[in-house]
C-alpha cells in the first residue's frame, strides 16, 4: 500500500468511525468507541463469511458528487443489540430485523452517512449526498448478498465498534468504481499519465499570433456592495423549517407528551432556512459532533439573498 492509499484509508476511515462513534453514542446515551483498519479486497464468499450468521446490510445510493453505492455489513444480533439500545432497552438481541427496529437502524445510518459526508465534503471541496438508505437482514451466503450488493470485487474497511455491553466489527464494502471517484475527488488518485507530445512550432506560432477572445459580457444583476460592510454584524434570526401546519385552538389544547404532528412536508423534501423570515437556501439535517446540523445543498445568488433581507 502506498502513501496515497494509506492516506485514503485514513482520511476515508476516520471519517465514517467517527460519524458513527458520535451517532450511536448520541443516540443510545451510551459511549461507542471505534477505529478503521483497511482490509483486503474481497469478492462475495469472502463477504459472505465475515460474520459466520445472519447479516444486516446497509446499502446507502449516492446522489451528489459521487455515483454508486456504499454499503455496510454487521451481524445480524449485534445490529439488533444496537437498535435495542437505541429504543431504550439492555441491549438485548434479537432474531430478527423488522418494523420500527428496522426504520430505526435506517434512520440511524442516514445521520452516519450525513455526517460522515460533510467530512469528505469538507476534504473534496465538494458536496457529497445520498438519496436513501436501504436495509436488508440476508442469510451469510453469496446468492442473497450478490442480490443486494451485485458482483466484482469490494474494498473492505473494518470498522471496530466497542461499547460496555457490545463489541463488534462493522465492515464497510466499498466498490471499485466508487473508490476509484473518491481517490480522484480527494486528490488521492495514481498520478496521471505522461503528458502527449508538444504541439509543433507552426501550431504554437499559430496560437500566439491569432486574436485574443472576447470575455463573455456579465450577465445578472449587478448588487452595489456600496456601505454593506457597514452592516454585516447586525444579527439576524435563522430558523431551520422542516414544515409547518396549522391547528384549532381546541386542538392545540389537546396536545400532550407524544402527540404527533404532522407536517405539510413529505420525508424526503428538502429542509429550509429562512433568515429574518426570508428562504434563502435549502438543505438537509445532519449530525456533526454530535450535535445537529444544517447542510445547504441549495441557496439562491448573493443578490437576491441581499434584497430578500431589505
Amino acid at each position: 500500500m502506498d502513501a496515497r492509499d494509506t492516506e485514503f484509508y485514513q482520511k476515508v476511515g476516520g471519517a465514517f468511525s467517527e460519524s458513527m462513534a458520535s451517532v450511536f453514542s448520541m443516540l443510545t446515551g451510551r459511549d461507542f468507541q471505534m477505529s478503521a483498519a483497511p482490509g483486503e479486497l474481497l469478492q462475495l464468499p469472502g463477504i459472505a463469511a465475515l460474520h459466520g450468521g445472519p447479516t444486516i446490510v446497509v446499502k446507502a445510493h449516492y446522489q451528489k458528487g459521487l455515483s454508486g453505492a456504499l454499503a455496510f455489513t454487521l451481524p445480524l444480533p449485534e445490529g439488533t443489540m444496537l437498535v435495542d439500545l437505541m429504543l431504550g432497552g439492555d441491549g438485548a438481541p434479537a432474531d430478527e430485523l423488522v418494523g420500527d427496529s428496522k426504520d430505526a437502524l435506517a434512520e440511524t445510518f442516514n445521520q452516519v452517512m450525513g455526517s460522515a459526508n460533510q467530512t469528505l465534503s469538507d476534504l473534496a471541496g465538494e458536496t457529497f449526498a445520498i438519496a436513501n438508505v436501504e436495509i436488508s437482514a440476508v442469510a451469510p451466503e453469496a446468492g442473497p448478498l450478490g442480490e443486494l450488493l451485485g458482483t466484482g470485487g469490494f474494498q473492505d474497511v473494518a470498522l471496530a465498534t466497542s461499547q460496555d455491553t457490545l463489541k463488534t466489527t462493522i465492515h464497510m464494502l466499498l466498490p471499485d468504481m466508487l473508490l476509484q471517484q473518491m481517490k480522484r475527488k480527494l486528490g488521492l488518485a495514481e498520478a496521471p499519465a505522461a503528458p502527449a507530445e508538444p504541439p509543433p512550432a507552426s501550431s504554437v506560432a499559430a496560437a500566439l499570433t491569432a486574436p485574443p477572445r472576447q470575455a463573455p459580457a456579465a450577465t445578472g444583476p449587478v448588487v452595489d456592495a456600496g456601505n454593506l460592510d457597514l452592516l454585516l454584524d447586525i444579527q439576524l434570526p435563522v430558523v431551520v423549517r422542516m414544515g409547518q401546519t396549522e391547528m384549532q385552538m381546541g386542538e392545540l389544547l389537546k396536545l400532550t407528551p407524544g402527540s404527533i404532528l404532522e407536517l405539510n412536508r413529505s420525508a424526503d423534501a428538502p429542509v429550509e432556512l429562512l433568515v429574518n423570515g426570508k428562504l434563502i437556501a435549502k438543505g438537509e439535517v445532519v449530525v456533526v459532533d454530535g450535535n445537529f446540523a444544517f447542510r445547504i445543498t441549495e441557496i439562491e445568488s448573493r443578490a437576491n439573498r441581499i434584497r430578500s433581507l431589505g
